[in-house]
């Protein structure tokens, strides 16, 4: 850590101490960095930046224009933009008008955005070109030509910029956002931050830029944070945004979301630093691992006694290992990030050790995080050497933040920094003291280590707890699309034993597949399953399995929800067959797709699926035949867009499957390839 940075955190960390806690205040401190880069942006070519006084001018500019348009309403309005440079105008801009933003998940299915909507009353939505919500549709980019013209007369009247006598912008500053949770519960739950409890986020990083300087650590003389998660998510606004924004480092924004956009600007900007959830760094590996075993068995191996011998050497020295590895692993690190990164955090669900002991390997530390929607964040592990990361352990609770576990080992947190109240379907209620989270944690010298959810553990016959999270890991069931251990209650199952409303459990595994496979793999796959089972202590073995034709958790997800999947159980909306009795579907035959571009569609789907050209057939679906995850399925239409001229925002709303819906909605479009 330079004196620069240590002297820059002490005045940021002693203005927030001696702050009243506020979003004005955050505010003026984050953006006094005047000509210093706030963000990067690209065309994949080219990298332009904004400094945080051009960006404090637009939100002023901006602010104002709101404020003229729908005046200091004190209550909520609609923040609908994927992460963008204009999302952090909007966000400030909401504030300083005298407005609260709600930040609108864009992974939520529509009725359940508009439920949430209605629940908070709100009247105006704030986006880019358009909206599928109920409300008054406030266009973003019709507001900064009204700001711009409104400046231009003004400066060309000799009167200097905008400025409206009836707006006092520090007496207007609201002071609390409001954000939902992931939704995995089923329930439609908001969180409220006030000022004061994101300034107490903020105050948690002193102590984490004391502990690990890797945090702090520079590339070529910047910091520079990857904008890859959602910043209308709390872990995106906390770690990716404010934590990084306050203390004046530069966000890189991606040109979209394909694979080739992140890569590309991972090495265009020179990124220091990536946080992501589980499943992108998951995803990762699964195509490294894939791309060594057609490569051959000695190359495997090869890669394996690399990362062996990079991880002894991170485990002498740290810092100087971590760059010795990133070159030893060239091969490897040159085409995915490059040399610049130096922190890497994941967090938001169960990841897997491979993954871990990968990353930190190849020298991409990687450091497990906690948090929630309703907390914040709350822990990282920020051990130096891999050995400890690769614990896969969350760390010790932030300075302020206190964890307690019950006789279950269920985890309840108490701190300044938790949300000021939530919302839970329609209903308003304080946080008490202690937060129960529902997750089962065990510690060990002072750090936690995840065990699973409360609500999916499955109690044993042994009556032990058993972790579905932890047995998911001695599964390989790559040609699988997604896969889930859990209990399943015999009523749902119809299993001979259980009495009417016996919801007694039974630990069963449920594999999605895709409708091509064949009769010989669904074999293959069947017995490395009974076999992995057999690894396992007889008393956590596996005692059902099914496989379905039918998606088992939501397009958008990142992971399968357990509940999603027992609620469509439930009501018959996910049908499970037991192994023995399973049997390969006939395909059926359907008419060829003749449109003269269907080659280009089925080349880039190929190309992004991993497959040659010939495994995409006409009707095989993207997610569930050619096993994609919604990253990638989202690069694949954004790539497709991009070559035939389709103007895109964000993740696509249309949902568009296979090679046919595509095409049939170019043609409709009257779309051509580009050159």
């Amino acid at each position: 850590m330079t004196k620069e940075i240590k002297e820059l955190i002490e005045y940021n960390c002693n203005a927030l101490e001696k702050s009243s806690g506020t979003y004005r205040e955050i505010f003026e401190v984050m953006f006094r960095f005047g000509d210093s880069t706030m963000y990067e942006t690209d065309d994949g070519f080219r990298v332009e930046s904004v400094s945080f006084r051009s960006a404090k001018e637009e939100i002023i500019r901006m602010s104002e224009a709101l404020y003229n348009k729908i005046g200091a309403t004190h209550e909520y309005v609609a923040l609908e933009m994927d992460n963008c440079p204009d999302w952090i105008i909007a966000f400030w801009s909401i504030l300083r008008s005298g407005n609260k933003p709600y930040l609108v998940n864009l992974r939520h299915p529509l009725v359940l955005s508009q439920s949430i909507l209605d629940t908070l009353k709100i009247k105006y939505i704030i986006g880019l070109r358009s909206t599928k919500l109920k409300g008054e549709f406030v266009d973003f980019n019709m507001l900064k030509k009204q700001a711009a013209d409104a400046k231009n007369e003004k400066e060309q009247a000799g009167t200097g910029g905008m400025g409206n006598s009836a707006f006092d912008a520090d007496k207007e500053f609201e002071n609390e956002i409001a954000l939902s949770t992931s939704a995995t519960s089923l329930k439609e739950t908001i969180c409220f931050f006030s000022g004061e409890k994101m300034t107490n986020q903020l105050l948690n990083t002193r102590a984490i830029l004391s502990e690990n300087k890797r945090v702090s650590t520079f590339y070529h003389g910047e910091i520079k944070q990857l904008v890859f998660l959602p910043l209308y998510h709390i872990f995106g606004l906390v770690a990716v945004y404010f934590w990084f924004s306050y203390f004046g480092r530069i966000m890189v924004f991606m040109k979209d979301y394909s694979a080739e956009s992140i890569l590309t600007a991972c090495k265009l900007h020179e990124v220091t630093h990536i946080f992501a959830v589980p499943l992108f760094w998951n995803t990762i590996e699964k195509e490294i691992r894939k791309k060594l075993k057609e490569r051959g068995e000695k190359t495997e191996k090869k890669f394996e006694k690399g990362i062996k011998i990079c991880t002894a050497i991170q485990n002498i020295s740290p810092y100087a290992g971590a760059r010795l590895s990133k070159y030893i692993m060239r091969e490897v690190t040159d085409e995915l990030f490059g040399p610049s990164i130096q922190f890497c955090i994941t967090g938001g669900s169960y990841l897997k050790d491979s993954t871990l002991a990968m990353f930190n390997g190849i020298g991409y530390p990687l450091f497990n995080g906690y948090g929630m929607s309703e907390i914040g964040i709350t822990s990282v592990e920020l051990a130096a050497k891999p050995k400890d990361r690769n614990l896969n352990s969350i760390g010790k609770p932030f300075e302020g933040v206190e964890y307690r576990l019950d006789e279950e080992g269920v985890l309840s947190v108490k701190s300044a920094s938790t949300c000021s109240m939530r919302m839970v379907d329609g209903e308003l209620l304080p946080m008490d003291e202690w937060y129960v989270t529902g997750d089962i944690l065990k510690e060990k010298d002072g750090r936690y280590y995840i065990l699973g959810r409360k609500g999916d553990v499955v109690i044993g016959e042994s009556g032990e707890n058993i972790n579905p999270d932890v047995l998911e890991q001695a599964f390989d069931v790559h040609e699988a699309l997604c896969f889930s251990v859990l209990g399943i209650p015999n009523a749902y199952m119809n299993i001979a034993s259980a009495g009417e409303g016996n919801l007694q459990e039974t630990l069963s595994m449920v594999v999605s597949i895709p409708s091509d496979m064949t009769e010989e793999e669904v074999h293959v796959l069947m017995d490395r399953i009974y076999a992995a089972n057999g690894t396992l202590p007889v008393t956590q073995q596996v005692k059902e399995f099914y496989f379905t034709y039918d998606a088992i958790m939501p397009e958008t997800a990142i992971k399968v929800g357990r509940k999603y999947l027992l609620k469509g159980l439930r009501e018959g909306n996910i049908q499970l067959t037991p192994f023995k009795d399973f049997k390969v579907i006939e395909q059926s035959a359907a008419k060829p797709v003749s449109f003269a571009f269907a080659e280009k569609v089925r080349e880039i789907i190929a190309e992004g699926a991993g497959v040659p050209p010939t495994n995409v057939g006409d009707d095989a679906n993207i997610l569930t035949d050619l096993g994609c995850d919604s990253i990638t399925y989202y690069g694949i239409l954004i790539k497709i867009c991009n070559i035939f001229g389709v103007e895109v925002e964000g993740p696509m709303e249309v949902k568009l499957y296979t090679l046919r819906e595509i095409c049939d909605k170019l043609e409709e479009g009257g779309y051509g390839i580009e050159g």
